[in-house]
């Protein structure tokens, strides 16, 4: 704002200059006119040349006057046109806010229409009747009041436990985009509109003209807090699907995910179905840390450098020491050192210490492969020139090495995350 202030000051200069310039010039002619006497009763004045000098001041100034005159009204035209500018783009903007918050008044009573009062599939038994010699099935139901987002929670949780994991993390992520159709399926309409919903709000603060970029990612956070983890699973697997092919461009650029605990979803289930919840949140720590150094590396460190971070330091004196290391940004590569004769861990590895070494190896494959692959829904890295790999699990005494990686075999950079197009 003093910047703006000051500019209108400096603009204002001519003016100034102007009138200082006459007023010198009066005083100049007063004190002339009494050094020669033009002003003594001793003399008389030459009407003709004073009528002469006049007609010379009044044409002078004159001009002077009309020249600033016009240069005010057209200062002042101008103003005008600001400020209708101003006033419009501040109708606009307003009516931009209304829209916005009206949608968000829409997406809740979206998840409000999701709630209620529903009947539920708790159980269903196979009953064998000999007189009939024919297979029959009793159905157990029950009704459930689903209150504020307990919809999602709770249909979260019996995906969560109906769930099956196959051999390969791309067969799992296959199969939990199956379970989550039946899911879709069951519950269409609504969460058919729900989407809209929601794609209609990202859609809005994406093409509107009214904002900036720093604007856009405001207005995405208020959005973006708004929904519950439980949301962000099943937006996940929803864009997975054909239904939801177009949010995805919106998911990236403004990480609508950023707070979905990976370690939650269906796909990590052979990992977790064991765990207790704090051994879960653990290894989501673990992810988060991964995450966390990517980032900063990827957006602030050189392209042909090497870039290396033990996230849990072995000073700490831990049985589990995870280093990092990303070089030239096309390998980034995990490796795991495994103190078995230290039975001190922090709680992040609690998840980890009952896991066979191969287990954990498969897990941090998984964890590469969530990342750079499959949180995006392949945008970023060609599938054709990623390779992952895993080193041989190395055990020397009391100490195990276990490692894991993914380069891009063209020595192209890895890309994690949306950036705006030059």
């Amino acid at each position: 704002m003093e910047n703006k202030e000051e500019k209108k000051d400096l603009k204002k200069w001519p003016y100034w200059v102007l009138t200082l310039l006459f007023l010198m010039f009066s005083v100049v002619c007063f004190k002339w006119g009494r050094t020669i006497h033009l002003f003594d009763n001793e003399y008389v004045a030459d009407n003709e040349i004073l009528g002469t000098f006049g007609d010379f001041f009044g044409g002078v100034l004159g001009t002077i006057f009309t020249f600033i005159s016009v240069l005010l009204v057209v200062k002042t035209f101008r103003y005008q046109q600001t400020v209708t500018k101003d006033n419009q783009k501040q109708q606009e903007t307003q009516r931009f806010n209304d829209v916005f918050f009206e949608l968000l008044r829409l997406y809740q009573s979206e998840v409000k229409e999701l709630n209620g009062m529903l009947e539920r599939i708790v159980e269903i038994k196979k009953e064998e009747k000999e007189e009939e010699q024919e297979e029959t099935y009793r159905v157990k139901k029950e009704q459930i009041q689903y209150n504020d987002k307990d919809f999602f929670d709770e249909e979260k949780t019996l995906i969560q436990k109906k769930y099956r994991n196959l051999n390969s993390y791309k067969d799992n992520i296959a199969r939990s985009v199956n379970y989550y159709m039946l899911f879709y399926t069951k519950n269409h309409s609504k969460m058919a509109a729900y989407y809209r919903t929601l794609y209609r709000i990202y859609e809005l603060i994406d093409k509107t003209t009214l904002i900036d970029e720093y604007q856009r990612k405001d207005y995405s956070k208020i959005v973006r807090a708004q929904l519950t983890e439980s949301e962000l699973f099943f937006l996940r697997y929803n864009a997975m699907t054909i239904y939801g092919k177009q949010f995805v461009f919106y998911i990236n650029k403004y990480h609508i995910l950023k707070h979905l605990p990976a370690f939650e979803l269906l796909e990590f289930k052979d990992w977790w179905k064991n765990m207790s919840v704090l051994e879960r949140e653990g290894v989501n720590m673990i992810f988060l840390s991964i995450c966390k150094f990517l980032k900063d590396v990827f957006a602030n460190g050189a392209v042909d450098q090497k870039y290396q971070i033990e996230i849990f330091p072995s000073e700490s004196g831990g049985r589990f020491q995870l280093v990092l290391t990303l070089v030239n940004r096309c390998d980034f590569r995990i490796k795991l050192t495994i103190n078995k004769s230290n039975t001190h861990f922090t709680n992040e590895f609690l998840g980890l210490y009952k896991m066979e070494d191969k287990k954990i190896q498969q897990l941090l494959d998984c964890f590469i492969k969530e990342i750079f692959l499959y949180s995006n829904f392949n945008y970023y890295n060609k599938m054709s020139e990623i390779e992952t790999y895993s080193s041989p699990i190395i055990a020397k005494g009391s100490f195990v090495e276990i490692d894991s990686g993914i380069k891009n075999k063209k020595n192209n950079p890895l890309v994690i995350r949306y950036k705006p197009e030059n």
